[in-house]
C-alpha cells in the first residue's frame, strides 16, 4: 500500500483549490468552445495546482509547452498520413523521441505524448481543432495559476522553523554532554553514544536545509508573503552557522571518543574546558531562541548572567598524551565560540 498511499493527506485547502480551479476551467473553456468537451482545460487545471505559486508557474509552462508540441505533432502526422489508427502509436513514439532529443523534463515529454495521443484519438486533428485545444489548455492553466495565487497561498515556514530549532537544540545538547563527560570518569560506551548522536546531526542538517528550501520555494511569486521573506533570510543565516557547528561538533565528539583517557580529568585546565563546552551549548540555545525560533521557551536571562564564552583558560603542560586531547579541545572550542558569537571567518 505504500506505493499508492502516503502517510498523510494533502492539505484540504489544496484539494479545495484543485476542485475550484477545475470547475472554473471547465466552464470557462465550455463558454469559449460550447460544442467541445473541455478535457484539456480540466487536465491543465488539475496539474497546475501545486503547493506553491512558483511550482504552479513551472507546471503551467511545462503543461502548455507539452500541449503545444503534442498538438503540433498530432496535426502534422494527420495532415501528412491521413486518419489511421496506427498514427496514435506513431505520434506517441515521435513525441518521446522529441522529448529525448531536446532534453525536455519527464513531465514535458509525457505531456507531449499524452496531448498527441488525445488529439488523434478523440479529435479530428484539423488546424481549428488543434488550435482550440491549445487555447483550452492555456485557459485551464491560467485559471489554476490565478486560483492558487489568490486563495490563501500556503507559506511553508513552520516546518523550517521547527527543523532548524530542533537542530540547534540537538547540537547544544551534544556540546553540553561533551562538557559533562570531561568532568568525570566515563565509559567508552557513553563516549560512543555521544559520537553517534553527533553523527546523526548530519541528516538532521540535511532535513533542515530541505525544509528551508521548501519554505523559500513557497514564497516565490507569493504576493501575500508579508515579512516571511525576512524571516527566511534570518533562518538561512542561522542555518549556515549551524552547518559549521555540526561539522565542528562531529569532529569534537569523535576526537573525545578516540583520545579520551581517565587521567585527563585530573589535568588542571580540564574543568575550565568542560565548563566552556557547557557554556557553548547554553549560548547556542540563546542564539537559536533569539532568532525567533521555538527552540527555547525560558525567559531571557539578564546580560550579566549570560555565558559569554570569553573567560580565559589557564593551562599548564598536560601529562603524557593528554596534550593531544587538550590541544584538540582548545582549538575546536575556539572555533565553536567564534561561530556562535559570529566573530569567526
Amino acid at each position: 500500500m505504500s506505493n499508492v498511499q502516503t502517510k498523510k493527506r494533502i492539505p484540504f485547502l489544496q484539494l479545495a483549490k484543485t476542485i475550484i480551479a477545475t470547475l472554473l476551467a471547465w466552464f470557462a473553456a465550455l463558454w469559449v468552445y460550447p460544442n467541445e468537451q473541455p478535457i484539456f482545460a480540466a487536465i491543465a487545471a488539475i496539474i497546475v495546482i501545486q503547493p506553491s505559486i512558483n511550482q504552479s508557474l513551472g507546471k503551467a509552462i511545462e503543461r502548455s509547452t507539452g500541449v503545444v508540441l503534442g498538438v503540433a505533432i498530432a496535426l502534422g502526422a494527420s495532415l501528412i498520413f491521413g486518419n489511421h489508427s496506427w498514427l496514435v502509436l506513431a505520434a506517441i513514439m515521435v513525441a518521446f523521441i522529441a522529448g529525448w532529443l531536446f532534453k525536455f523534463t519527464p513531465g514535458t515529454a509525457n505531456q507531449i505524448a499524452i496531448s498527441a495521443m488525445l488529439v488523434i484519438a478523440i479529435g479530428s486533428a484539423t488546424p481549428e481543432y488543434a488550435a482550440g485545444r491549445i487555447v483550452e489548455t492555456l485557459i485551464g492553466a491560467s485559471i489554476a495559476f490565478i486560483v492558487n495565487a489568490v486563495i490563501v497561498p500556503p507559506v511553508a515556514i513552520g516546518p523550517s522553523q521547527q527543523a532548524i530549532a530542533e537542530l540547534g537544540a540537538n547540537i547544544a545538547e551534544v556540546l553540553e554532554d561533551i562538557g559533562s563527560v570531561l568532568r568525570r570518569e566515563t565509559s567508552y560506551e557513553v563516549l560512543s553514544n555521544i559520537n553517534t548522536r553527533a553523527r546523526n546531526l548530519r541528516p538532521q542538517l540535511d532535513k533542515a536545509q530541505a525544509t528551508l528550501r521548501s519554505a523559500q520555494e513557497s514564497l516565490r511569486f507569493n504576493v501575500f508573503k508579508g515579512t516571511h521573506g525576512k524571516d527566511l533570510d534570518a533562518q538561512q543565516l542561522l542555518l549556515e552557522q549551524l552547518a559549521v557547528l555540526v561539522t565542528r561538533t562531529i569532529g569534537v565528539a569523535r576526537g573525545v571518543r578516540d583520545n579520551y583517557d581517565e587521567t585527563v580529568i585530573a589535568e588542571p585546565g580540564i574543568a575550565q574546558i568542560a565548563e566552556e563546552f557547557m557554556r557553548s551549548g547554553h549560548d547556542l540555545r540563546l542564539l537559536v531562541r533569539d532568532a525567533g525560533l521555538p527552540a527555547m521557551k525560558q525567559a531571557h536571562p539578564d546580560t550579566q548572567e549570560m555565558p559569554a564564552l570569553t573567560e580565559p583558560i589557564r593551562l599548564s603542560p598536560p601529562s603524557g598524551y593528554n596534550w593531544i586531547l587538550i590541544g584538540f579541545l582548545m582549538e575546536n572550542l575556539r572555533r565553536i565560540r567564534d561561530e556562535i558569537t559570529g566573530t569567526g571567518d
